[in-house]
């Protein structure tokens, strides 16, 4: 599967009332050359994905779904992790909200997903969001994770 995103800082966290809540915990089990794989999970729901960065926009993505068993195991052999809450604020587009906590307290991040780059492009950031942040380190979660504690906080 292929996403084309944008990704935002938030400056006003819109009102979440009635919005769908996920926690993900995620586990960084390689990340390299633009290349990631990590296992998640969301609820009762466990994945071992794999993602490719082929633009600054658009990465490619493969997952499947594994055990709660699979996922303890894999997660274990993990030292990089990042545990966030995720809002569904609209489906078209498909604006995602994103609450980091642990190390990465502080960050909320608005991430837009579009059908082409063209749209992409032509897209005007909802009122609430701030400083665009897709070319930055604060992106991507396995970005996120090259960041030192100071690092970091300069850039939020």
């Amino acid at each position: 599967m292929q996403t084309i995103t944008r990704k935002f800082l938030v400056k006003q966290v819109p009102n979440l009332t009635g919005k769908k809540r996920w926690v993900q915990n995620r586990f960084y089990l390689y990340r390299k050359n633009g290349v990631v794989i990590r296992v998640q999970s969301s609820g009762d729901i466990f994945e071992l994905e794999r993602k490719v960065n082929k633009t600054t926009l658009i990465r490619e993505s493969e997952k499947i779904t594994i055990t709660k068993d699979e996922f303890e195991a894999l997660s274990k052999t993990s030292s990089d992790s990042i545990n966030r809450d995720n809002y569904l604020i609209s489906e078209t587009p498909h604006v995602a909200l994103r609450i980091y906590h642990m190390r990465f307290e502080g960050l909320v991040r608005a991430e837009v997903e579009f059908q082409s780059v063209e749209e992409a492009n032509l897209f005007s950031p909802l009122e609430w969001m701030g400083e665009e942040i897709t070319n930055t380190a604060l992106a991507t979660d396995e970005t996120l994770l090259d960041l030192t504690a100071q690092d970091f906080q300069v850039l939020l």
